[in-house]
C-alpha cells in the first residue's frame, strides 16, 4: 500500500470508527433511562422500593459493556477478521433488542433505533444496513397494533412511519455511500499495484513486495530467489506481426504466469518484454527446477504468429538470483538477476539456425514470407551481437539512400537494402567472446571475424530467393585498393552493391558508440570516408555518399530550427 492509498485508508477508518463510536456512546447515555424503565419494584407497607435491573438485564449490560470495550481496542487496533465480525453482530443484536422497547415506552427516543443500523451500514455495507433498517422500522410500526405494547393512535402510528422510513432511508444512504467508497478503494489500489496489460503486479509493487519479503527472509533465516523472465526475438515478434498482436501475446502470457505461479509465490511485469517471478523460501535448486517448468510451458504455449520466430515458437530466458548468496538487498538482487539472464540469452550457441534454412526450402516465394524470412535471418544476429543491435536496419536505411541518389531503380535499391538487412549473417559462427570482446582482437581473433563473409554466403546459398544478394553478403569487405577479405578484389571486380554496402557499413560502425570508443559525429566520419577514399571505398559513391549526409544534416537543422 503507498502513501496516498495508506492515508485514505487511514482518513475513512477514522470517519467510521468516530460515527460508531458516537452512536455507542449515545447508548451508553441512555443507560440511566433503561434502569428504570426494565427494572422491577416491589410494595413495602405504604411505598414501592426500586429494586433494580433484573438478572438477564443486567447479564446483558455486562456483556455489552465488555462487547463494545473489546470491539474498540480491536478497531483502535486497526485489526480485521472473524473475531471483530462476530463482535459487532452481537453487539448490533443487543442495541437492537435493548433500545426497541425503549423507544416504544419513550417516542422521543426513537433515533437512537439509528445506532444499530449506522453500525450494521458502515460495517456490511448497504444490504446489511437496509435489512437492519427495515427490521427496525417494521418493529416500529407493528408495535401500533400489539395492545400490550401500547395504544393504538392514528397520529402515534404516522410518526412512526415517517421515523421508519427515515431509518430505512439513512441505513440505504450510509450502506451505499460504503460500499461505493469500499469499492473505490478496492479499485484504485487494484489499479496502483496491477499493470494494465497482463494483469500482474506492476514494477513498483514488485518493488514494495520484494523489500517486505527480503525482510522477512532475513527475520526468519529463509531462502527466497528471483526469476527474471525475458522472451525471446520479441522486438522481431512486433515487427513482423505489428505491436497489438504483441500486446495480445504479452496479456497472454500474464495470464499464463497467473496460472502457472502458486502462491506464495507471485509474478510481476518489470518493463516491456521482462517479467520476474519472486520465489520466496525456494532455494537456488527449486528456483532453477520452477524455472524450467516455466520455460517448458511458455515455449508449448501457442502464440498467434510465433511460427516465424526462429525456434518457430516464443520462448523465454531465465535469470537466477537467490538471497543471501547473490545479494542482501532488492536492488543487488534484480542486479544479479539481471546479469544471469543477459549470460543465458546471449552466450549460448545459436545451433537451430540450419533448421531454419530448410523450413524456408518450403516457404512459398510470397511479398510477405520473404519479408518474414529476412525478420528471421536478421534476429540471428541482432540477439548475438549486444553493441550492434539494430545496426543491419541502419546500414539499409543509408544504402537505400546512397543507391536513389545514384539513381538505381527503385526495385534495385529495395534489393540492397534486403542485401544490408542480411549482410552479417555469417557472424552466427563468430564465437560470442570475439563478437561482443571490449577492445581490440587479437590476430587469432581477427582471422576468426574474417570468415564471417564466407559463411554468412554459406548460409544463404540454399535459398534460391536471396541468390541475387550472394555477391554482396561475400564481398562487402572488399577493399577498392585491393586490400579486403575474402578474395582481395579491387576497383570495380567489387559488386556494386558490395562497394554501396562497404561505405554505409563503415559510417554506422564509426557513428556508432562502443564500449571500447566514442562514436564519431556524422561530419567527423564523412571526413575519415573521404581520406579513406580510393583505398577502401569507391571515391566517386564516398562523394555522393557525403552529399545525402549533408542533405540529411540540413534537413535536420531546418526541422529543429524555430
Amino acid at each position: 500500500m503507498n502513501k496516498w492509498q495508506a492515508k485514505r485508508s487511514k482518513d475513512i477508518f477514522e470517519i467510521t470508527i468516530c460515527t460508531q463510536i458516537a452512536g455507542l456512546l449515545l447508548f451508553l447515555l441512555s443507560i440511566p433511562i433503561l434502569i428504570p424503565l426494565y427494572g422491577y419494584s416491589v410494595f413495602l407497607k405504604d411505598h414501592y422500593i426500586y429494586q433494580g435491573l433484573p438478572y438477564y438485564a443486567q447479564l446483558a449490560l455486562v456483556l455489552f459493556l465488555l462487547l463494545t470495550i473489546a470491539y474498540l481496542i480491536q478497531k483502535i487496533n486497526n485489526k480485521e477478521g472473524k473475531e471483530i465480525r462476530y463482535i459487532q453482530t452481537l453487539i448490533v443484536c443487543i442495541l437492537f433488542l435493548f433500545i426497541l422497547p425503549l423507544t416504544l415506552k419513550l417516542p422521543p427516543l426513537t433515533p437512537l433505533l439509528l445506532t444499530p443500523v449506522i453500525i450494521a451500514a458502515t460495517t456490511w455495507g448497504k444490504r446489511v444496513g437496509i435489512l437492519v433498517g427495515s427490521l427496525a422500522g417494521l418493529a416500529l410500526l407493528a408495535s401500533n397494533f400489539i395492545p400490550f405494547l401500547r395504544h393504538f393512535a392514528a397520529q402515534t402510528f404516522q410518526l412512526d412511519l415517517v421515523n421508519a422510513g427515515v431509518i430505512v432511508l439513512l441505513s440505504w444512504f450510509i450502506g451505499g455511500l460504503s460500499d461505493i467508497e469500499a469499492e473505490t478503494r478496492n479499485t484504485l489500489a487494484h489499479l496502483a499495484d496491477t499493470d494494465g496489460l497482463t494483469g500482474l503486479y506492476n514494477h513498483r509493487c514488485f518493488q514494495e513486495r520484494l523489500r517486505d519479503l527480503l525482510e522477512e527472509a532475513e527475520k526468519n533465516n529463509t531462502p527466497l530467489s528471483l526469476l527474471l523472465l525475458d522472451l525471446d526475438h520479441f522486438k522481431f515478434y512486433n515487427d513482423t506481426q505489428g505491436h497489438q498482436k504483441g500486446d495480445r501475446a504479452l496479456a497472454e502470457l500474464g495470464e499464463l504466469l497467473s496460472r502457472l505461479v502458486p502462491a506464495p509465490y507471485f509474478a510481476a511485469r518489470y518493463g516491456g518484454e521482462e517479467f520476474v517471478v519472486v520465489l520466496p523460501g525456494a532455494t537456488r535448486q527449486e528456483a532453477q527446477s520452477f524455472g524450467e517448468y516455466l520455460a517448458e510451458k511458455i515455449a508449448s504455449h501457442s502464440f498467434e504468429g510465433a511460427h516465424n520466430l526462429p525456434q518457430g515458437r516464443l520462448t523465454a530466458s531465465f535469470g537466477l538470483a537467490c538471497y543471501p548468496e547473490d545479494g542482501s538487498s532488492a536492488q543487488e538482487l534484480v542486479e544479479a538477476a539481471d546479469h544471469a539472464l543477459y549470460q543465458a540469452k546471449y552466450s549460448r550457441r545459436l545451433h537451430f539456425y540450419f533448421s531454419v534454412v530448410d523450413r524456408f526450402r518450403a516457404l512459398s516465394r510470397s511479398e510477405r514470407e520473404l519479408f518474414n524470412s529476412l525478420k528471421i535471418l536478421l534476429a540471428l544476429i541482432n540477439v548475438r551481437d549486444r553493441y550492434t543491435y539494430g545496426h543491419s536496419e541502419r546500414v539499409g536505411d543509408y544504402a537505400a539512400a546512397l543507391a536513389q541518389k545514384l539513381g538505381l531503380p527503385p526495385a534495385e535499391v529495395e534489393l540492397l537494402r534486403c542485401g544490408a538487412y542480411l549482410h552479417d549473417i555469417g557472424k552466427v559462427e563468430v564465437p560470442f567472446t570475439v563478437l561482443n570482446k571490449p577492445g581490440r582482437l587479437d590476430n587469432g581473433e581477427w582471422e576468426v571475424i574474417k570468415k564471417h563473409p564466407e559463411w554468412g554466403e554459406s548460409l544463404i546459398k540454399p535459398l534460391s530467393s536471396f541468390s541475387s544478394l550472394l555477391p554482396l553478403i561475400r564481398h562487402h569487405h572488399e577493399n577498392y585498393d585491393g586490400t579486403g577479405y575474402p578474395d582481395g578484389l579491387k576497383g570495380e571486380e567489387i559488386p556494386l552493391f558490395a562497394r554501396i554496402l562497404r561505405i554505409a557499413d563503415s559510417y554506422d560502425a564509426m557513428t556508432t558508440e562502443r564500449p571500447y570508443k566514442k562514436a564519431r559525429t556524422p561530419l567527423e566520419a564523412c571526413r575519415v570516408l573521404q581520406e579513406e577514399a580510393g583505398k577502401a571505398f569507391d571515391p566517386y559513391l564516398v562523394r555522393l555518399f557525403t552529399e545525402v549526409i549533408l542533405e540529411r544534416e540540413a534537413a535536420g537543422r531546418a526541422k529543429a530550427a524555430p
